[in-house]
């Protein structure tokens, strides 16, 4: 049941893809009104993300922005905002921070409040687009009146960069552990896609950026057919890379083992059809979809960047391997089929994990908390 008591976050974010912020805003936003606030979504592209509230029922408003200098774009956010009258604006990724905090303090939104979810370098690797996005982030960041970070890493990386330490929290990402057990079991997913039920099934979860490292788990698949060719593998997500991802899986000559699914609007039937996760990511600010593998008890192999090892200890809630090295990833999957009961003990120990430590619940009561204590009164 809602209990909201007149306080109005409005999260604004990219949306033109489907990733981990993505995710997070949209559970964030569904079981914010439970702890006392009214929750709103800004996209600035129309698709997918925004389909997606819709269909989650939840409040949300697209303002097209074409670039990162669209001043229409700023004069229109500033006008919804100043019709949402929101106590809070919380900002997720570099177009949302940089709109976001500038159409704020022109509408006079009291707090801002800055999520982030990765390293900029990382999701802009290209010289010029990670020079321009990182003068634009430095030069607003003042501001935002607190930066979450959703891990240590990330934390890390923020004080690296110059921000005070007083004014960053780390709030893990959170999912709900019990939500997945319904998807325990289901079959549905192997059956649309042809994957014989005996067959061991590798797959990865992510949008199709280089950053999330396909290749390395392409090449890593290719060597595990080798010795064990009743094994498959699914890619599973969207973005830009897609072309390269399909020239890839050619050249490892995976056609007929590897399916690429695209976005798929419903996770739990995936994560249940396989056998192990892998984050083969070159760097990862959290790690949310092996939190979601896990809480169905399934292996999860990663890297060992950024946060995936505050999530995964090696040996004991899964394995992790060294970024950008597909034998030694390959190894690890084998590793796998090799010992079904080992792989199972690591699925179940990641299960109480999840359970113990990133429960959403867990993620909305301190994000509410946070927002409280900006709002207070300054004595």
């Amino acid at each position: 049941m809602e209990k909201t008591t007149g306080l109005r976050v409005v999260h604004i974010i990219g949306g033109g893809e489907i990733g981990g912020a993505e995710q997070h805003v949209l559970r964030l936003a569904a079981r914010l009104p439970q702890a006392g606030f009214e929750a709103r979504v800004i996209c600035l592209f129309p698709a997918p993300f925004y389909q997606v509230l819709q269909e989650a029922g939840i409040p949300a408003h697209v303002v097209p922005m074409r670039h990162r200098l669209d001043f229409r774009a700023l004069l229109r956010l500033t006008g919804l905002l100043r019709e949402l009258r929101p106590q809070i604006l919380h900002t997720h990724g570099v177009r949302a921070n940089l709109v976001g905090r500038l159409a704020a303090r022109r509408a006079g939104v009291p707090v801002v409040v800055t999520t982030v979810h990765s390293v900029l370098a990382h999701d802009y690797p290209a010289f010029f687009s990670r020079l321009a996005n990182s003068i634009t982030e430095r030069g607003t960041s003042f501001l935002t009146d607190r930066f979450i970070a959703v891990s240590r890493f990330i934390k890390d990386y923020l004080l690296a960069a110059g921000v005070p330490p007083a004014k960053v929290a780390v709030i893990y990402n959170g999912i709900e552990p019990g939500a997945w057990q319904r998807w325990a079991g289901d079959a549905s997913f192997r059956l649309r896609w042809g994957i014989d039920p005996a067959a061991p099934l590798f797959g990865i979860v992510a949008r199709l950026h280089p950053v999330k490292g396909h290749r390395y788990f392409l090449e890593a698949a290719r060597e595990v057919a080798a010795r064990f060719p009743e094994a498959r593998f699914v890619v599973v997500g969207s973005g830009f890379f897609w072309r390269e991802v399909d020239a890839l899986i050619r050249a490892c000559g995976l056609e007929g083992r590897c399916i690429r699914t695209g976005f798929q609007q419903e996770i739990g039937p995936v994560y249940a059809a396989l056998d192990c996760l892998v984050v083969s990511s070159l760097s990862e600010g959290f790690g949310l979809t092996a939190l979601e593998a896990l809480a169905l008890g399934k292996p999860v192999i990663a890297t060992r960047v950024g946060a995936l090892p505050e999530v995964i200890a090696d040996g004991e809630t899964g394995l992790l391997v060294p970024p950008a090295d597909s034998a030694a990833l390959a190894r690890a999957m084998c590793r796998i089929l090799e010992d079904a009961a080992g792989a199972r003990r690591l699925g179940e120990a990641g299960r109480r994990l999840v359970e113990e430590k990133f429960s959403l619940a867990q993620t909305v009561a301190e994000t509410a908390r946070l927002y409280r204590s900006l709002l207070a009164p300054c004595p």
